[in-house]
Order: C-alpha cells, then structure tokens, then sequence
C-alpha cells in the first residue's frame, strides 16, 4: 500500500505536505503511511481514493484495475442516456413479461456461444 499511495501522489506531482491538507491529515502521518510504518484507517483510504478516481481496492493492492465505481459510471452516463429509454421500459415490466425478456436474451447470448 505504501508504494502505490506515493505513486499516485507522485503521478498527480503532490507534495506529502499538500496531499496531506487536501485529505485531513498531516504531513508527518502521510509519511509514515508512506514509509509503511502506519497504516491509514479505512475512511483515509476512501478519501484518498475519491481524490485520485481510484478505487479503495486499488490502494489496497486488492486489485490492479484503477478505475472506481464513480469514475467508471462518469464515462459510461453518454451510454446510460443512450441506453435510458430500454431501462425505463425494462422497470415497467411485470414479471412474466421480465421472465419472457430473459428468456429472449439467453436465448442470442446462447446463439453467440455455438
């Protein structure tokens, strides 16, 4: 976590101490995170992650994808709006016209399959 933390940090040319004042810390303690030496508690690490549009798993080292859920639903709205009126549609179905649609899709992913 330390390594991946300074590297963001460093990506967007922050200093500790400026870094520091923007998540509610001191510089001495985003330091020490650094250095591996302290760990940062778990509201630290989401804002971290809001601030750099990572995810928290990212910082964790839980995963590789850097990408958070808000940076991802920010790129994808222009196919939400695209996307809005079958979404609309899809809500006002009752459930055996939901089972029918299901059944409609598995039947082309299935096709795509073969």
């Amino acid at each position: 976590m330390k390594t991946r933390i300074r590297q963001l940090r460093q990506e967007k040319h922050l200093t500790q101490e400026f870094l520091a004042r923007q998540i509610g810390a001191n510089q001495t303690a985003l330091s020490k995170i650094e250095c591996g030496v302290s760990i940062p508690d778990a509201g630290l690490i989401v804002t971290m992650s809001e601030l750099f549009q990572v995810s928290a798993d990212y910082i964790l080292y839980l995963s590789e994808h850097r990408a958070s859920a808000d940076s991802l639903l920010r790129s994808n709205l222009h196919n939400y709006k695209k996307y809005e009126p079958y979404i609309i549609a899809l809500q006002r179905f009752n459930s055996s016209q939901r089972d029918h649609f299901q059944n409609f899709l598995d039947s082309i992913f299935l096709q795509d399959t073969m």
